[in-house]
């Protein structure tokens, strides 16, 4: 008596899928996707035609600068910045977009010593306040000096701006050679011989 209801139910055509749905979830999974620093982001979306064909769209999302180098200087650590008038990479990061350009700040024993200098398309130096950047009064005043001119391994704290940009300086020219990361260990059948 129920065999008739069961091979019924397995003949039975899915509901269909509509359009303004998948549509819908397509354009958030992609939105998301956009939002990610990672360097290659497959994001697929299959949506069923009439004509049961499937349509795939994949978008590739690049990496933004700021973390190209807070990833090569993770992985490969730097060396001690010594005294002295120091080039660096600024970048500068909002919801949107992230800018890198080039600089120059004095350090003086370990510490960056304001204030911080952008480089111009026709090679000069200016003042960070003379190109409209200055750190918001809020961050200044939640830590102590100290703690704000830190370098450590090789990169300046994220530091937050009045434009509410968040920046970090990168002290490229004393990045290690070559990465610093942990070997993996090879399978259990080729380290443990029986």
């Amino acid at each position: 008596m129920l065999v008739p209801f069961v091979a019924l139910s397995q003949v039975t055509p899915p509901p269909p899928v509509k359009d303004s749905l998948t549509k819908a979830n397509k354009t958030d999974s992609l939105a998301k996707s956009n939002k990610t620093d990672s360097l290659v982001v497959k994001d697929s979306a299959a949506i069923a035609k009439k004509d049961s064909s499937i349509v795939t769209d994949s978008v590739i999302v690049k990496k933004t600068c700021y973390a190209e180098w807070h990833d090569t200087f993770r992985s490969r650590g730097a060396k001690a910045i010594p005294d002295g008038m120091q080039q660096v990479v600024i970048s500068l990061k909002d919801e949107d977009n992230c800018r890198c350009f080039l600089g120059q700040v004095e350090v003086i024993g370990g510490k960056i010593k304001p204030p911080l200098y952008f480089q111009q398309e026709n090679g000069e130096f200016k003042l960070i306040s003379t190109v409209g950047k200055k750190l918001e009064p809020a961050f200044v005043g939640s830590m102590a000096p100290e703690e704000i001119l830190t370098i450590k391994d090789g990169m300046s704290i994220v530091f937050r701006t009045s434009d509410q940009e968040y920046g970090r300086l990168f002290f490229y020219k004393f990045i290690n050679k070559s990465a610093h990361s942990n070997k993996e260990a090879p399978s259990p059948s080729e380290l443990i011989k029986d």
